[in-house]
């Protein structure tokens, strides 16, 4: 939460494509929950580590993920931000870091996703695509074409830019 880019990525995501899917109580706070959302994410002396975040992703974007893509699908609105944190996820599932180097990917699926890496050669199309086709994570959207484009272009910029420059080109100003 350091990097201005990864904030205004974060607070995109949350105001823009994820609080529109979101059926709040009445007197909920909603603002002010995002507000001390984002504090905690900024606050160093967490030591909460993205890898911990990553871990376990297969059971956990289902409902914080995708059921919001759906819901923005059905609404016929756009998903960017929320196609960009799939991607990221998928990046991180291959088991390799930007430098080339192994990673330990935390996850009950993660012997799958070790085999469809070794199946792929790491080709990031042809991973990304074998990845989209796990029914287990991805379900009725492992079949929808549009997802999968939405999906498969941030992870090509991943692979082939790192992070840093996907993040800049994606969150706007």
């Amino acid at each position: 939460m350091a990097d201005p880019a990864f904030v205004r990525l974060v607070q995109g995501l949350m105001d823009e494509e994820v609080t529109p899917t979101l059926p709040v109580p009445p007197g909920a706070d909603l603002a002010g929950y995002k507000r001390s959302l984002l504090e905690r994410f900024a606050n160093p002396a967490l030591k909460h580590r993205t890898w911990q975040i990553a871990m376990d992703g297969s059971q956990k974007l289902p409902q914080r993920l995708l059921n919001p893509v759906r819901d923005r699908r059905a609404a016929g609105e756009p998903y960017p931000r929320l196609a960009l944190a799939v991607a990221a996820w998928i990046r991180y599932a291959s088991g390799v870091d930007e430098q080339g180097q192994p990673i330990v990917v935390s996850d009950p699926m993660a012997p799958t996703f070790e085999r469809i890496a070794r199946e792929t050669g790491r080709d990031p199309a042809a991973f990304a695509n074998a990845m989209l086709d796990q029914k287990a994570v991805f379900g009725d959207l492992a079949a929808d074409s549009a997802f999968r484009a939405a999906v498969i272009a941030p992870v090509l910029r991943l692979f082939k830019d790192g992070a840093r420059s996907t993040l800049a080109g994606a969150a706007p100003r």
